[in-house]
């Protein structure tokens, strides 16, 4: 088959093709009158075959079909009514194509004249009915590349086939010589090469990026009588070096609001020797908080010639640092890695803590506490402990402070006889520093 753009090539060479049009001087088709020449033209995909499109109010008896050169405007071929055959449609209306190729004397442009007689006897001459494109077809063969992967090392595809024309008037594949074929990387020519007596070629192109590669006949008006070819493409897939990230540290695992925190870690790629740090690449790193918030940019690098980074980073938050390269060359593969997470911890402080005796088995505590980093937690647990010598803490009553209007206040009625120290104590958490009282003495 002819591909799309042989087709549009024909159409440049100013051939007919099938458009359903009435042609030019065409005789005017009506009940009792002469047969009416649609059309005549060149089989799209099988130029030396003249069609023609017929029509009348009875069957089509006899068509007859001279062949006049459009440069010379002699004629040089009458085409008689058993050349055709009907290819479509009926005897009334319908399409007969030549059963065989025309064998012209030469290539080229051919103006049609049409003569049609029907059943009735009505007779018609519709004089430049169409054109018959007399035209050599490229087509490849044996189109093939050395590789259909490239890498960052092996960048070149090689490409070879066989240029052969397709002859209008025998339909026989003969190879075209000392033409100018192109090499098209992704629809753009990248190299030419020309064909040796056989048609055979071959060339060397260099991808940058993952591509089809085809080969290309274009239409050359040095050589007008030889339309398009194209070969099919070969997807060509690149092959990426890969990268790594490892030894990613921080300074870190919890750091005080307002703290910094540096991460460091060393960017890699392979090699047929293993892997071996990789200077000069590019990339970012986020500090990734917990779902729901959003991500901070701590900052972009250009790695060292040993493939180290260092960042520091001040987190308002706990999350994880998550490092990314990425370039520009679509040889190199990207690397992504994270650090552990990191806590960041808010301070805590009791600013007020009381404990009274209230009778001989209960004591009375309350006080304040205050989160001045501006969080506070949703939950905060107090405890409330005993000690006997001030040094050594028994848990005796828990209970939660609140938020009172001026402080986080909490209170607790403690059963307990003894005379000893009694404290406040806040656990810490992932987000907050843990926290404790001044101790009260209370006596029995």
């Amino acid at each position: 088959m002819i591909r799309s753009r042989a087709v549009r090539a024909v159409a440049g060479a100013a051939v007919l093709l099938l458009t359903g049009t009435t042609a030019a001087h065409a005789a005017q088709a009506a009940p009792g009158q002469a047969p009416e020449v649609r059309w005549a033209s060149s089989v799209s995909d099988d130029l030396g075959t003249l069609a023609v499109g017929l029509r009348s109010d009875s069957a089509i008896t006899e068509i007859k079909a001279h062949i006049v050169s459009s440069a010379t405007q002699q004629e040089v071929a009458v085409v008689g009514d058993d050349s055709f055959a009907r290819f479509s449609g009926t005897a009334e209306d319908g399409v007969w194509r030549t059963k065989e190729p025309l064998k012209l004397d030469a290539l080229g442009s051919y103006t049609v004249h049409i003569e049609a007689t029907d059943a009735d006897g009505d007779h018609t001459t519709s004089n430049s009915a169409g054109s018959l494109a007399y035209y050599v077809v490229a087509q490849f063969e044996d189109f093939r590349t050395d590789r259909t992967e490239i890498d960052i090392d092996h960048p070149d595809v090689v490409v070879e086939g066989v240029l052969k024309g397709r002859w209008p008037g025998t339909r026989e594949l003969k190879p075209l010589a000392d033409r100018l074929v192109d090499i098209d990387v992704d629809y753009w020519t990248s190299a030419s090469a020309r064909t040796d007596a056989q048609g055979r070629f071959s060339a060397s192109v260099r991808l940058s990026n993952a591509a089809p590669v085809q080969a290309v006949y274009r239409h050359s008006n040095e050589l007008p009588y030889v339309l398009f070819g194209e070969s099919p493409a070969t997807q060509i897939s690149v092959q990426q070096v890969a990268t790594r990230w490892s030894g990613v540290r921080t300074t870190s695992r919890s750091v005080d609001y307002g703290g910094q925190v540096t991460v460091t870690a060393k960017l890699e790629r392979s090699t047929e020797e293993g892997w071996v740090p990789f200077a000069g690449q590019e990339g970012g790193v986020l500090f990734v908080p917990p779902p729901g918030s959003q991500s901070e940019t701590v900052g972009y690098f250009t790695t060292a010639d040993d493939g180290t980074i260092s960042l520091t980073h001040t987190p308002y938050q706990g999350g994880h640092f998550l490092l990314t390269s990425y370039s520009e060359d679509p040889f190199i593969a990207a690397a992504s890695a994270r650090s552990a997470e990191i806590n960041v911890l808010r301070a805590s402080r009791f600013t007020e803590f009381e404990a009274t005796r209230t009778s001989a088995e209960q004591v009375h505590v309350r006080g304040s506490i205050d989160f001045p980093d501006g969080w506070t937690p949703a939950f905060i647990d107090i405890r409330v402990q005993f000690s006997s010598d001030g040094r050594h803490w028994t848990e005796v009553a828990a209970t939660e402070a609140i938020w009172s209007g001026s402080g986080n206040a909490f209170s607790a009625d403690v059963t307990h006889r003894r005379t000893g120290y009694f404290r406040a104590h806040f656990r810490a958490t992932d987000s907050f520093r843990s926290a404790t009282s001044a101790s009260v003495h209370v006596a029995r």
